[in-house]
């Protein structure tokens, strides 16, 4: 029997919350002892057509990769891809997680990334019992799910949807009209009218979605949000308790001013109130919890020193001007997606200027001490004036990370820094990159390549050219196309513009994570 997802295709992406190594960083810092990701099991239930394990599966080659799915059709088309990657490690299967046998287990890692809201009570449950029963004794659980009170304004929109396409039986002429109502919503709502301003942005929001996507979350037939304490009283009766959100960051009241910081604490006797009371603050809409068995002993709240042991990244730059590390004198950096961070801590300054040299590729925890002791050093700073030391940068490092501004990983993905002479696009990313606008990277992030001259560089990036292989490929390509530049008719020009523009576009290829060491 034909399910939804068979007969309108779910797109495939990629999920960077789901990756063992969030789950691992935050294990270890609310004190869990987590399967090293290298050598891991790991089950993702609802794995469409495997897009989101294949790159953890290269990547991976030690551990090992399950993903389950009702739908056929996604399956099917997984396992072509699984097949012609030679991915040993990853199998994927058809089938219903309420009939998943036990000796599947145990996993070290389990995955259900956009399923919870979406299937009836039964499976759910069922979903949960899977999540305890095949879980190993340190296993981590994610679940996603759409949440409450912020899922009441995007069920009021699901709900004008649902009537507008009401009789309509065909899936494509239900996307069709869905679509042209969102769009005649979102073109009436220009008065400052505080409705109409939330409106327009869960419309717009709907706006940017591919047909199948819209077809599957808005038009589904179910779509449940539920209050995280509803969830976790489901997940108790589990035996599974709380660990935390994938997004460290949403488990922070940082954005507030200091009096609602106050309230919370006189509000919120657990963990579990505080995040519940933090859902009421933000209007929250869909969680991704993280959860592990209930009998495991975890601390409260997360431990600084465990930071030692991880590997450290961010992209935060400091604002135009010359930097000064000496103490009281304040830096703000900023992050590429917008996070903003202050400090006149010397070793802050000088931790974050070191990460956003070396950024997107993560240093150890030790090597980045070491560096900032030796800068600090260099600008007549001794560590004991500017108060650097591992404790103390392990907690600052532990409050950026809370305000997303930072990123910890457990294990360093085999990337390219930079495009050597042969570059290498890993497999999954150049598989992709034949049949879809987004690929892969090592960072498990989904990267949008948008033209096709870009989508064909990586597909030719299998170690076997040279520089200068590549540009006559490239020149070729480019003549064929009939998109060659040749300003005043000089040859010799286009071509150096094309050698520059190429080696920009390799080192691009190697910050995202795209080229393989």
């Amino acid at each position: 029997m034909l399910t939804d997802y068979d007969k309108v295709p779910y797109p495939g992406y990629t999920h960077p919350q789901t990756h063992p190594d969030r789950l691992a960083v935050l294990g270890w810092l609310f004190g869990l002892e987590p399967a090293a990701i290298d050598h891991c099991r790991v089950l993702e239930v609802g794995c469409g057509d495997g897009t989101n394990l294949a790159p953890m599966a290269w990547s991976l080659p030690g551990s090992y990769f399950v993903g389950l799915d009702l739908a056929s059709r996604p399956i099917q088309r997984g396992q072509q891809m699984v097949c012609e990657l030679g991915l040993a490690n990853l199998r994927l299967v058809q089938g219903n997680l309420t009939q998943i046998p036990a000796d599947w287990g145990p996993f070290d890692y389990i995955i259900a990334h956009g399923l919870y809201s979406w299937v009836p009570a039964d499976v759910r449950d069922g979903l949960l019992a899977i999540s305890r029963s095949l879980l190993a004794p340190q296993g981590i659980a994610f679940v996603s799910y759409n949440a409450l009170p912020g899922g009441h304004l995007r069920n009021m929109v699901r709900e004008m949807l649902l009537f507008h396409v009401r009789g309509v039986e065909a899936p494509e002429e239900r996307v069709r009209q869905a679509s042209a109502l969102v769009r005649f919503l979102a073109q009436a709502q220009n008065s400052p009218n505080e409705y109409r301003r939330l409106m327009k942005v869960e419309l717009e929001r709907i706006l940017e979605h591919v047909p199948g996507h819209l077809y599957h979350d808005e038009l589904a037939e179910i779509n449940q949000p539920i209050y995280f304490t509803q969830f976790m009283a489901h997940a108790a009766r589990h035996r599974l308790q709380y660990l935390g959100e994938a997004d460290f960051f949403e488990m922070s009241d940082h954005a507030f001013v200091d009096s609602v910081k106050q309230t919370m604490d006189q509000l919120a006797a657990d963990r579990l109130l505080r995040e519940q009371y933090l859902d009421f603050l933000k209007c929250r809409c869909f969680r991704q919890t993280v959860l592990c068995r209930s009998e495991v002993p975890l601390h409260q709240e997360p431990q600084a020193e465990k930071i030692g042991g991880f590997l450290v990244s961010s992209g935060a730059l400091c604002s135009p001007g010359p930097l000064d590390l000496r103490p009281g004198v304040i830096s703000i950096f900023e992050t590429p997606k917008g996070v903003k961070c202050q400090t006149d801590l010397p070793a802050g300054k000088a931790a974050l200027t070191i990460l956003g040299a070396a950024s997107p590729t993560p240093l150890p925890f030790y090597e980045l001490f070491q560096q900032v002791c030796r800068r600090l050093a260099q600008e007549g700073l001794p560590a004991e004036a500017a108060s650097a030391s591992c404790q103390g940068l392990c907690e600052f490092l532990l409050r950026l990370y809370a305000g997303g501004a930072v990123e910890f990983r457990t294990f360093l993905p085999p990337i390219a820094r930079h495009a050597g002479e042969r570059p290498v696009a890993h497999p999954v990313a150049r598989w992709q990159a034949g049949r879809s606008d987004f690929v892969s990277s090592l960072f498990h992030i989904a990267v949008k390549i948008e033209d096709e001259i870009g989508r064909s560089l990586l597909t030719w990036l299998d170690g076997t050219l040279d520089r200068k292989a590549l540009l006559e490929k490239l020149w070729g390509f480019l003549e064929s196309k009939k998109a060659l530049d040749l300003p005043d008719g000089d040859e010799s020009a286009a071509r150096r513009e094309l050698e520059t523009n190429l080696e920009k576009n390799l080192e691009k290829l190697a910050r995202l994570g795209l080229l393989a060491g």
